[in-house]
Order: C-alpha cells, then structure tokens, then sequence
C-alpha cells in the first residue's frame, strides 16, 4: 500500500527568545507528526496563507488532512461578539482553515479535527461554540475538562454512539472510554449535516462526524497525546489514515 501523504494545518506562535524576538512560527507538536507516521501515514505541514492558488495545490497534494489544537476560534466567525473569558484568537488561521476544510471537502478528501480542529469544523458549516465553559447551562460543564498535566492519560469518560465512524475507527465494544482534556471551549450549535457522536457525563459535545457527504470528523480530546499508549486512540489514527488512501 502506498502510503498516503496527510495535510497537516499547523498552528502560530510569536517567538519572544533574545535571538528572534517577534519572529513568527508556524508549528506543530511532534505528537501529530508520530500519530500519522505511527499509523501508516506521511506528515506534510501546510503553513497558513491566504492564498487560494496556494491552497488549491495544498489539498491537491494531500490524501487528507489534518486540524489540530491552538488557539480560540475567533466569535466574530460565527457571528459573535467576544465575552471576557475567551482566549487568544488567530482570525488569519480561522479563515484558512475554513477555506482547506471546504477544499479538501470538495475533492471528497478525509478530514479529521482535533480540540480546536473540531471546533473549526463545527464552525465552518454554520456552527457556533461556547467561548468558556463557565457559558454552558446550570448542570452542564461541571467535570475537569482543562487537565494540566499527564496528557496520556484518561481524565474522564464519554459515550461514544454506537454505529458510528467514530464507533467503528476507536473499535469499541463499550460506548464508554476514557479520553484527556485541554479545552475551555466547546460546541453550543452543531452544524448543519452533522451528528454528535460523543458526550461526556456533564452533557458536553466531545465528538461530531457529518452525517453524508464523505468523512469529516472532529474529537474535542487529543488522541496523538495518547495513542502512544493507548491502542484505541492509535486504532482511530490507523483508521483515518487508511481512508485517505486513494
């Protein structure tokens, strides 16, 4: 089998050390980088740009592609004014991630999202996010969600729905696993086209997968930081990377 290449969207950071002082980075976390060479893929980095020419060759290259985490989507894409608790925000990677999801889409290519790549997904088809868990309703976003601290671990559980890609990838028996947590956004609105496959225990959107049109997939967890030790978050890399083979 020919191994297929995997667009990876990386995230931007300002450098602030003595030698490059306000340089700017495009970057991404090695444990992306493995999750895909681990699983039978080739990682190639798209560095953000504006440029539809560019990104038109971009997703002509790729097999499939790849969100991962990073800053706050910005509420002023989904129509929202911005409340005290948000984070930082990146409005140039907000709209080119949204213009390579809809490319990728296009050409019928795989697409999956992790934490802000969910929430990216979500946004690009008409959906909305809380901009802080302090935002859900009484009784909702009560579990730890923002765990600080030993990534490969399962900080709580969600259900995930059975009969779904997402079921099929992790290759569960139970709808009930154990993922981490880095986030203090989530899903209010799902998007038009897609389901909510996944849930944690305080009733917060942990999973979403588009219900036709070809596999577009996000998780609100971080399977590259524990598929190294944790087979089922390896079997849903494994999973996506074979889709994506042409």
């Amino acid at each position: 089998m020919v191994k297929p290449i995997i667009g990876i969207a990386p995230g931007v950071v300002t450098v602030n050390s003595q030698m490059f002082p306000g340089r700017v980075r495009d970057y991404v976390n090695r444990d992306y980088l493995k999750s895909v060479t681990d699983n039978g893929g080739v990682p190639l980095v798209l560095p953000v740009t504006t440029d539809a020419t560019t990104i038109e060759r971009y997703v002509g290259m790729i097999d499939g592609l790849l969100l991962c985490g990073g800053a706050d989507v910005a509420p002023l894409t989904y129509g929202e004014e911005p409340q005290p608790k948000l984070g930082g925000v990146d409005p140039e990677r907000d709209q080119y991630e949204i213009a390579l999801i809809r490319a990728t889409h296009a050409v019928g290519k795989p697409v999956l999202g992790i934490c802000r790549g969910l929430q990216i997904l979500n946004v690009c088809y008409g959906g909305n996010l809380y901009q802080d868990m302090s935002e859900l309703p009484a009784g909702q976003g009560t579990l730890k969600h923002m765990q600080g601290q030993l990534a490969a671990y399962g900080m709580h559980h969600v259900k995930v729905v059975p009969g779904t890609t997402l079921a099929e990838y992790l290759g569960t028996t139970s709808d009930a696993i154990a993922i981490n947590s880095f986030h203090h956004q989530a899903v209010k609105q799902v998007a038009t086209g897609f389901q909510v496959v996944a849930q944690s225990a305080d009733q917060v959107v942990e999973a979403i997968e588009a219900t036709a049109g070809g596999l577009q997939l996000g998780v609100q967890w971080h399977p590259e930081m524990m598929q190294q030790v944790n087979s089922m978050q390896a079997r849903l890399f494994a999973a996506f990377v074979r889709a994506c083979v042409a």
